[in-house]
């Protein structure tokens, strides 16, 4: 079968001409699909009816989710989609007035291996392709629509590391971005990352006006590495990849940083964090420690977590705490799908 949304426009154009088609046609179908948000060949009006037959014949279908569940305040939808394989995904729609936020995921499961994420207790499984990634943003886009708004934002913070997918990430970038697909802004559009230092600089060079998100959560090596053990990068190699990101790019670096406590939630590791960061062009996120079944560490008081805001802002750190949405349902990366896998087992 052939899956649309896998295809560049180069292959697209391809595809069309084999068809014995002229190339306009290519066009037309690829704006319908990443403007228009039609996915089924049979509903694209603007084709001859032989053509959509044909394409509809070979076509993949717009996968729907297995499981959605919304928020009792009706800000968060998150979806548990099934892939052709089999493999597990979730999607997150964030409205928050005046805008909607898709959280695309990257990969089915992560090989991170952070110690208070529920996704880095699954494990890797797989890529994500583009279409797949591609996908979750039309699904998310639709139901905004549906609502009477639209949708403004998109994230990598979904399952899985997006900057050890990038050749996937960056073509979805590329759709997102271009005037014939989502025509959306870079200055709208944010991939988080633990930290991979030489793929962070070439998102600095493919997609300068993107912002980048670096999830540090601790000052120093040796705890960094505590709580994500993944081999690799230290936090000097990561901080002087964002130094550089900095210097090519003009713009701010997002620090996320979840605060356990008594683990990385002291003043003094405020201090240590500021000091780190000096002279970067950056703003420090802090996310108290949504708890799941399996994940390390407790939630901090808020009192700790006022306290190591206030440090940072002591030291001149522009800093917020993440605003939380979603708890009642589970919408923490990798929450809704460790119940799923769990059932099955």
């Amino acid at each position: 079968m052939t899956d649309l949304l896998e295809l560049d426009r180069g292959e697209l154009a391809q595809l069309i001409e084999s068809l014995g088609q002229p190339a306009y046609r290519a066009r037309q179908i690829w704006r319908q699909i990443y403007q228009r948000g039609v996915t089924d060949p049979g509903q694209m009006s603007d084709l001859p009816a032989e053509l959509r037959r044909r394409l509809s014949a070979d076509a993949e279908a717009l996968a729907e989710p297995i499981e959605l569940q919304t928020s009792a305040d009706e800000s968060t939808s998150k979806a548990l989609l099934r892939l052709d394989d089999g493999e597990l995904i979730e999607t997150v729609l964030i409205r928050s007035e005046p805008r909607d936020t898709v959280c695309l995921s990257s990969q089915a499961g992560c090989a991170m291996g952070c110690v208070f994420c529920a996704t880095g207790l699954q494990g890797l499984r797989r890529q994500l392709t583009t279409g797949e990634i591609m996908r979750q943003a039309i699904l998310a886009r639709s139901w905004s629509r549906d609502e009477g708004r639209e949708l403004t934002h998109v994230v990598f913070m979904g399952m899985g590391e997006p900057l050890a997918n990038y050749a996937n990430v960056s073509e979805v970038i590329e759709r997102l971005t271009h005037p014939d697909g989502f025509a959306m802004s870079p200055r709208r559009i944010t991939v988080s990352t633990v930290g991979i230092p030489q793929n962070i600089l070439r998102l600095a060079s493919d997609h300068p006006h993107v912002n980048l998100a670096v999830s540090l959560h601790a000052p120093q090596q040796k705890l960094r590495r505590e709580l994500v053990p993944v081999a690799g990068a230290s936090v000097d190699d990561i901080l002087d990849a964002v130094r550089e990101h900095n210097r090519q790019t003009g713009g701010r670096v997002t620090f996320e940083y979840v605060l356990l406590r008594d683990v990385n939630d002291s003043r003094s590791h405020a201090r240590r964090l500021a000091e780190r960061i000096r002279g970067l062009r950056a703003h420090v996120n802090l996310i108290p420690l949504n708890p799941s079944p399996g994940v390390v560490g407790e939630r901090p008081s808020r009192r700790a977590t006022l306290g190591f805001q206030q440090a940072l802002q002591d030291c001149g750190v522009p800093t917020t705490i993440r605003v939380e949405q979603g708890r009642d349902i589970a919408a923490a990366c990798g929450q809704l799908r460790g119940d799923r896998l769990q059932e099955s087992r």
